[in-house]
């Protein structure tokens, strides 16, 4: 680390950021010792950050084997802060232009270990209003969750299903994992999910992967949305699956060459 001589340079905010830094696809959990080896503080020095980062929210702590995670809050600044760069300038057009030409709701999130965090929403006056999180765990009762999962190696897929609370969040929600494992291997060969009314009541989707280049693994997701008074699951299917999956496509690429 390049030694700071600015009066102004402020170490403390400093530190919290190189401990922020440590979290990464290989590295999701760390002990507060190893925290404070890494980024070379004492023990005090170092509980006084992390403490800092999981009142606030940023951090989680598991309470069994104490090992500290990223946090809600974490993920929701990581959502605002990409909305600055270029991957919303590359989404956001291709969305719009597709809501204004089919009148459809349209959702795009990101997946990120255990969560789908929101990157950019456009919203029909025809479809139900619902309040939706900006980071969701929903993966088993949502078409983007399912379309996730179906992309998801065996062993990934296998960890994040157990992870799911199955709870049952409308009269149609899938809260057995066989029955989901099923689903996912269907939704694996037609390449795109539904959702039949199994988050909210009356709300029906259809949802493709947003997948990488050369290994196809899932960068995110993107929905269509309607309601059953606009239309039934089936016909929602044949009126927009490939128009959904080719947009997908279409995001795909253009995010691969950001």
């Amino acid at each position: 680390m390049k030694k700071q001589t600015s009066d102004y340079f402020a170490k403390t905010l400093e530190k919290g950021l190189r401990v922020l830094a440590l979290f990464d696809e290989d590295h999701s959990s760390w002990t507060l010792t190893a925290i404070a080896e890494k980024v070379e503080v004492n023990l005090t020095t170092a509980y006084r950050l992390v403490n800092t980062f999981l009142e606030l929210g940023y951090f989680k702590k598991d309470p069994k084997t104490k090992l500290l995670s990223l946090g809600p809050m974490a993920i929701a600044l990581g959502n605002r802060l990409l909305r600055g760069f270029d991957i919303n300038k590359v989404v956001e057009p291709l969305v719009d232009e597709a809501h204004y030409k089919y009148r459809i709701s349209i959702d795009v999130s990101l997946f990120h270990r255990f969560n789908l965090v929101q990157l950019y929403k456009k919203e029909d006056s025809n479809t139900l209003t619902y309040k939706q999180e900006t980071v969701s765990e929903f993966f088993y009762c949502t078409a983007m969750g399912k379309a996730v999962l179906s992309c998801l190696d065996a062993a990934e897929q296998e960890d994040l299903v157990e992870r799911q609370s199955f709870k049952k969040m409308a009269e149609n929600t899938i809260i057995d994992k066989n029955i989901l494992y099923r689903e996912l291997a269907e939704i694996r060969k037609k390449g795109y999910a539904t959702n039949n009314e199994e988050y909210i009541k009356g709300l029906i989707a259809i949802a493709a992967p947003i997948l990488r280049r050369g290994n196809n693994t899932p960068l995110g997701a993107i929905s269509f949305t309607t309601t059953i008074l606009d239309q039934t699951l089936v016909e929602f299917e044949k009126n927009y699956a490939l128009i959904l999956c080719d947009l997908a496509r279409k995001i795909a690429r253009k995010i691969c060459n950001i």
